[in-house]
């Protein structure tokens, strides 16, 4: 399970992601896995997204929506474990940004949960592995090109 002053990032190199009215969408860009998050689980990426420490990102949840501060806990832990299985977020020591918390009013609490589509892997990958290739590649000789 995550500490609670562990802080992630997102693994930029093999992941795109956007937040867009409160859900966030991202694309596994080796395995070709898209995610859907919204509402809670929405923020809490765009939190982490800022860096900040596991515990900061269950207080700012608990001031925004209608939640007992320890069930933000449990619920902020359960996904970042999801996130990191995943393999969307990583630990980093890389400075936090500063959270804004959202006013206007608490909002009705929806568990946080991680939606996840393998349908389309295949096609959504940008580097899907071709069974040889590696191998072929490998094997063939190097030669190197002249310059113009």
């Amino acid at each position: 399970m995550t500490g609670a002053e562990a802080r992630y990032a997102v693994k930029t190199a093999e992941v795109a992601a956007k937040v867009i009215d409160a859900e966030a969408i991202a694309i596994n860009l080796t395995t070709g896995t898209y995610y859907s998050l919204d509402g809670a689980a929405g923020r809490i990426w765009a939190l982490i997204e800022q860096r900040l420490a596991v515990a900061e990102i269950a207080r700012v949840i608990a001031q925004e929506y209608e939640v007992a501060e320890d069930t933000s806990k449990a619920d902020v832990h359960r996904l970042i474990d999801q996130l990191v299985a995943e393999g969307l977020i990583i630990a980093t020591t890389e400075p936090a940004g500063a959270a804004a918390v959202i006013t206007g009013g608490k909002r009705a609490w929806v568990s946080p949960a991680l939606n996840i589509y393998r349908d389309m892997a295949d096609l959504l990958a940008l580097d899907p592995p071709v069974p040889g290739l590696e191998l072929a590649e490998r094997e063939a000789p190097v030669t190197p090109q002249p310059r113009r």
